[in-house]
């Protein structure tokens, strides 16, 4: 055995420890998220003949699901094998992560490495691959039953292929560039930049390169594909973009989205990644002819950075982060270590001080992950703890401004933990275990059943005969589109002088954790739509608000006041238009862990569903 197919057999083995690490981590954090169903109940109508529909018709379609090609691919699934999506989302979507590592792996063994580092590429390969198997979001995202890993496993693959090494850009690297990114928009609509990128590649190959314009536009073919999935949508949906769009992007929201992007960034060791991409930069740009390079041959690669910064900044100053912790930069990750391997390499790093780096990367970018999965159990439902005082204290000090941005998101429902969203869906799965017509007491044959919820998920997929009325718009036009109110002022500054006196129980002019919970549950901090308990509360608004570290005083309390307001709340801003739920009649309740109908309401007609929804929509257009 030569010495290069030795090292190849150790670089598979490498894969192949990493891909048994990320099945591991992926029972460990196993769940369904209840948003998942949204997209199954898609899935299910589609298969018995409704197409892509929340409600079957007369309602109005409408587009509530982020992903066409996960929908298809699951009445694709269900349609051959009989295996329903709840069954079978997770096990694809673990095998679309487990890709991802295995062309990572790939990449690592044809990167061209000094020769200082070439006969240790196994040992960097595996402290790469087990890094990235063993981070907290990357394996969550393996399952949930939503999209994400099909996405990131495009995205990969698309930052794979434009910065790879060649001569030449052909017409089929182009070509294949732009299949990796007509899946990805497919995927999710986010895939949209990829899309975009991928067309301003081929442009500059052809006005830069000499890549004949014949070529350019035949490479350009799978930009079709996007183009075909626009016009379908708005032929079959009347809207250019998805309803979910409405529903969550309300307007800029940089003030949630840059919280969240630091919560990602201190949790996924970005923060010692970012100097060292900076130092990189400075030596590469300085080496001759480093920006011509950059901008001709290497252009492809210099695009995908480009368009990863993009991404970041339109999550972060545009929608405001992510309902879910970290979902949208989970794809990330596998990208951040290899291109830590890459600049490294470059740097003149050795093989020792290269490892001991990443190493010390991957710790922390996976160590933080894991310890507040643990410390999250048994306070799954408040979804927030304070790590400043949970941790040994020199190490909780460096996390006081993870806190406070971190309790703030929490505040408005953006990078809710894993743990929060698997409680939640599993209370649900056993309320409605399966999916069956009939699931509702009472209801007469000929009778349509009519449910108004919040939690549009696992109710959706079991109650498969009634029609859900979504009430945060994530499934509704009329909901998505209409404008947002500011709720009223439930704890005002004069509230709050009150609690001071009413709860101070020691004296002291502040209120400690124990006194905040307690005047939490006296007067119901729940009103403010974040539903914990009191001792979340007090560790929220201690996080955010107590600057010295020794409980709240007033003026700390009137900064409390505010938060206490919460004007925002992502994906859960939008509400009904008056009278708009109430016109097509509800009929179906959850009473005493049964869905019921209720009797004396009378049957909502196809006729009336038309009347109702054509009667809001031009309302709402109005506003």
């Amino acid at each position: 055995m030569t010495a290069d197919s030795r090292r190849g057999w150790w670089l598979g083995l490498a894969i192949a420890v990493a891909m048994a690490v990320a099945v591991v981590g992926c029972y460990q954090t196993w769940f369904l998220c209840d948003d998942a169903f949204i997209t199954f109940r898609y899935v299910g109508n589609l298969h018995h003949g409704h197409g892509f529909v929340w409600n079957p018709a007369p309602f109005q379609p409408v587009e509530g699901f982020t992903s066409w090609l996960w929908v298809v691919l699951l009445w694709a699934v269900w349609s051959v094998t009989g295996l329903q999506p709840p069954q079978i989302a997770v096990p694809i979507t673990l095998l679309a992560g487990l890709l991802s590592l295995w062309f990572v792996g790939r990449r690592l063994g044809q990167l061209v490495l000094p020769e200082r580092l070439a006969a240790f590429r196994p040992c960097l390969a595996l402290a790469v691959l087990l890094g990235i198997a063993a981070n907290h979001s990357f394996v969550t995202w393996l399952s949930s039953g939503m999209e994400t890993s099909i996405f990131g496993l495009f995205c990969v693959l698309w930052t794979l292929h434009a910065t790879a090494r060649r001569e030449v850009l052909r017409a089929r690297d182009l070509a294949l560039l732009g299949v990796y990114a007509a899946f990805a928009n497919l995927t999710r609509p986010d895939g949209g930049l990829l899309v975009l990128a991928t067309i301003g590649i081929g442009v500059h190959a052809w006005w830069f390169l000499g890549l004949g314009a014949r070529a350019m536009l035949l490479a350009q073919a799978p930009a079709l594909v996007t183009a075909a999935h626009f016009v379908w949508r708005y032929a079959y949906y009347g809207e250019w973009l998805p309803n979910t769009y409405y529903a969550k992007v309300v307007a800029a929201w940089p003030e949630s989205g840059l919280r969240y992007l630091y919560c990602f960034v201190v949790e996924h060791g970005v923060w010692l990644w970012l100097p060292l991409a900076l130092v990189w930069s400075v030596v590469a740009g300085t080496r001759r002819a480093a920006v011509r390079t950059a901008l001709t041959s290497r252009f492809p690669a210099t695009a995908a950075v480009g368009t990863w910064f993009g991404f970041v900044g339109y999550y972060s100053l545009i929608v405001g982060g992510d309902h879910f912790a970290y979902r949208p930069f989970t794809h990330l990750v596998p990208l951040l270590f290899l291109s830590l391997v890459v600049m490294l390499a470059s740097l003149g790093f050795g093989w020792r001080s290269l490892l001991a780096t990443l190493v010390l990367f991957g710790l922390s970018a996976d160590s933080f992950g894991w310890w507040y999965e643990h410390a999250l159990r048994g306070r799954e439902r408040d979804g927030f703890v304070r790590a400043s005082t949970a941790l040994p204290a020199p190490l909780g000090a460096l996390f006081t401004g993870w806190d406070r941005c971190q309790a703030w998101l929490r505040l408005r429902y953006v990078a809710l933990p894993r743990g929060l969203h698997d409680v939640t869906c599993r209370d649900l799965v056993v309320l409605l275990p399966e999916r069956r017509a009939g699931q509702v007491v009472g209801l007469p044959d000929g009778h349509r059943g009519v449910y108004r919820t919040v939690a549009a998920g696992v109710v959706s997929w079991a109650l498969r005969d009634v029609a859900i009325l979504d009430t945060v718009g994530l499934n509704d036009w009329v909901v998505a589109r209409n404008p947002v109110a500011p709720p009223p002022a439930r704890f005002d500054a004069a509230a709050m002088e009150q609690l001071l006196v009413a709860f101070d129980g020691n004296g002291d002019q502040r209120l400690d954790a124990a006194e905040i919970a307690a005047a939490a549950t006296v007067l119901d901090f729940g009103q403010t739509g974040v539903p914990v308990s009191g001792r979340a509360w007090g560790d929220l608004l201690l996080a955010i608000c107590d600057r010295d570290g020794d409980g709240l005083d007033r003026a700390e309390l009137l900064a409390a006041s505010v938060e206490l307001q919460n004007p925002r709340h992502l994906v859960h801003e939008h509400t009904p238009p008056a009278g708009y739920i109430e016109a097509l009649r509800p009929n179906v309740v959850l009473d005493g862990g049964r869905f019921r109908w209720v009797p004396g309401v009378a049957p909502l007609t196809d006729a009336e569903v038309v009347a109702v929804e054509l009667e809001y929509r031009a309302k709402v257009r109005r506003k």
